[in-house]
């Protein structure tokens, strides 16, 4: 079982604008999530909870008041996560103190009270705002750069009262206060969220709680609830005629929901996160929204906002988040839609759908809502197929096809009708009788193969091909402790070949015929070179990577190696962004760690005392670093090695496929 699946985690205020997305995509990664609403029985509030995929499984929703002490114990109970998103957003109010002030900051110390009491609880994550990073009572000219460091004044947000309350977008009521002062929004919101992080902070200081604040900007994007909320609705008046004359800091809310879960698995998390895509003003705005939409009647922007400020993205950047781009979040929206209203999603194809990578990136590509076009040399192997005919989605969305890596032609009715393909398919294996036959031929001419298909449809928009580290480590030059491969590094098919190194061979010259073929046919592919992958198995049978892994920690292999170590969700999560983000290009190297036989094996003692493993001396004087430069353009953060390892223990003893001393 991974670190990820059989782990519970606590949602408050789960039927909210964010916390709905943090639940989608909590479930779609394996965690049973304890959510906290209102009231349960109202369908407005869960119906759209309740139909999430995975959620029948492993949602629970549960009654909690904010200003109960104690009303969040039950909840909390058995949980290894907590993220915080309750907090109330009024439009206007009465008794600031009693609907506002008093449930933002009870409401957070309550929640934190209760998870003092449970020590399974490993990490809080806070959903604050920007309200409690920009009210300093200082301009916000085009010169100011806000981070993490910025505190807001409590003061400052209490003496600036009025009537109204925006929720999650602090700065867009500053930005009124102080550049336009027509209209006057209340403070008491801003003074809220200020008041709760700070009352947070303190409560966590003082009873040792792990907590992580995250500070969301204008939060926009896809809705999952029915009701509209204030910021959406900000959206709407601006593209109906409302205008604002000021700056707005639009953030996604899935970037924000990513974030959140970013903020708990990721070990070195710590502190507050702002999270601000981009500062646009209304004339920015209005020009995208003007080529998206060009029927649409838009307002002329009469004065457009000269003190665009900026939000750094520095320490964000740590959690592997990358902003989508303020177009791709209307384009997206837009195709969100037009899919809705269809009944139509993206369909994708998958080669070599039954292996160790391509089985996880089925799973991730059905989570995401995909339709899944999958090759498999018998569909009718139960051996092969099981395990992912019984994934979450693949009733209605996975069909598995019979496809000939040699036979040309015959994916082209797998690729027909498909927008993306990745191409794992390959033989992996070290040695052979014939090796030409059967490792290099089916190798190359089969990518060839699959990319000639993919250039008679123009709807195949992209393609990513599984290639591997072994084409670009083989250079003959000695990996050293000095050397830090990157993506221009390249194997050389000569020296392959003289030092019988087939596999390897074969995945350099299939990456190097894809490149050539596709430059020539005017195909958009992404090439991903990952290490060894290591993690879980959701395939019955032992893959050659995890069986390396087998061979070190069993003494089958005796010889102390460096190894480039890669968690195979990271790599099939790699494929998905290949496709997904637009500015993504050429190759990628995939290693989250290299780590010699001596390195591996303490960890694993670490999590294994009783365990027998092999003794390998001194660790290693070579051990070369792999950049991870250019795959955090693809916003991805490797696991750390110690859950990798662990999990691929974990998953071998379920398996029962490895040395009886670990069963």
């Amino acid at each position: 079982m991974s670190t990820v699946e059989g782990k519970t985690v606590c949602v408050t205020g789960a039927s909210g604008y964010i916390a709905s997305w943090l639940v989608k995509l909590l479930l779609q990664k394996g965690y049973t999530v304890k959510g906290t609403v209102r009231d349960p029985n109202d369908s407005k509030k869960t119906e759209h909870l309740r139909s999430l995929d995975g959620a029948k499984e492993r949602l629970h929703l549960f009654k909690a008041d904010l200003l109960e002490e104690g009303s969040f114990d039950a909840v909390v109970d058995g949980c290894q996560g907590v993220f915080h998103t309750a907090s109330p957003v009024l439009l206007s109010v009465t008794d600031p103190q009693g609907e506002l002030l008093d449930p933002a900051v009870k409401g957070t110390l309550n929640v934190l009270q209760s998870c003092a009491k449970f020590r399974s609880i490993t990490r809080v994550v806070l959903t604050s705002s920007l309200a409690s990073v920009m009210m300093t009572g200082a301009p916000l000219t085009s010169d100011v750069v806000l981070d993490e460091t910025w505190y807001s004044d409590p003061l400052f947000c209490e003496k600036h009262k009025a009537c109204i309350n925006v929720p999650v977008l602090s700065f867009f009521e500053f930005c009124i206060l102080l550049l336009v002062n027509l209209l006057y929004f209340n403070q008491w919101y801003l003074l809220s969220k200020t008041l709760a992080e700070e009352t947070a902070w303190k409560f966590a200081k003082g009873n040792g709680i792990d907590l992580v604040s995250l500070n969301p900007g204008l939060t926009i994007g896809p809705l999952l609830q029915p009701t509209l909320n204030f910021s959406v609705e900000l959206l709407r008046n601006f593209m109906s005629g409302t205008p604002t004359t000021f700056s707005n800091p639009f953030v996604d809310v899935r970037d924000v929901a990513s974030a959140h879960i970013q903020a708990f698995e990721i070990p070195s998390a710590s502190g507050r996160y702002c999270l601000v895509g981009q500062v646009a003003d209304d004339l920015d705005t209005l020009k995208i929204l003007r080529q998206l939409y060009p029927t649409l009647t838009l307002n002329e922007v009469v004065n457009p906002s000269d003190s665009k400020y900026k939000v750094s993205k520095e320490k964000v950047k740590g959690l592997g988040i990358t902003f989508l781009p303020l177009e791709t979040k209307r384009e997206r929206e837009r195709e969100r839609e037009r899919e809705m209203s269809t009944g139509k999603t993206k369909t994708v194809c998958v080669t070599g759908a039954s292996g160790y990578i391509a089985s996880w990136l089925v799973k991730l590509l059905l989570q995401k809502g995909y339709t899944v076009k999958g090759t498999v040399r018998d569909p009718n192997d139960p051996k092969k197929t099981e395990h992912l005919l019984s994934l979450d989605g693949a009733k209605e969305r996975l069909h598995l096809l019979k496809a000939d890596l040699l036979e040309e032609g015959a994916f082209d009715d797998v690729v027909d009708g498909c927008v993306g393909v990745f191409h794992t398919a390959s033989p992996a294996q070290f040695s052979a009788t014939d090796p030409q036959a059967e490792i290099v031929e089916p190798a190359v001419k089969g990518t060839l193969n699959v990319l000639k298909s993919c250039a008679k449809f123009p709807a195949v928009k992209r393609v990513v091909l599984t290639s591997s580290m072994a084409s670009v480590t083989g250079t003959g030059t000695p990996l050293t402790s000095d050397v830090v491969l990157d993506e221009t590094c390249y194997s050389d098919p000569l020296l392959c070949e003289k030092n019988k190194e087939w596999y390897p061979l074969s995945k350099t010259l299939a990456e190097e015929a894809a490149w050539k073929f596709a430059e020539v046919n005017g195909i958009d592919l992404v090439s991903m070179n990952p290490g060894i992958a290591i993690g879980p198995l959701l395939q019955p049978t032992l893959n050659l990577s995890v069986e390396i892994f087998r061979n070190l920690i069993s003494g089958i292999q005796t010889s102390n190696k460096n190894y480039r170590f890669v968690d195979v969700r990271d790599v099939a999560s790699a494929h998905i962004q290949a496709f997904e983000v637009p500015s993504a290009s050429g190759r990628y190297c995939l290693v989250g760690h290299v780590a010699d036989s001596p390195d591996t094996l303490k960890i694993l003692q670490q999590f294994y005392p009783t365990l027998c493993l092999p003794e390998f001396g001194n660790p290693s004087n070579s051990k070369y670093q792999v950049s991870m430069e250019k795959a955090k353009g693809l916003g991805i953060t490797f696991l750390p090695l110690e859950t990798s390892l662990r999990d691929s223990v974990e998953s071998l003893k379920e398996k029962e496929t490895t040395n009886p001393t670990i069963a």
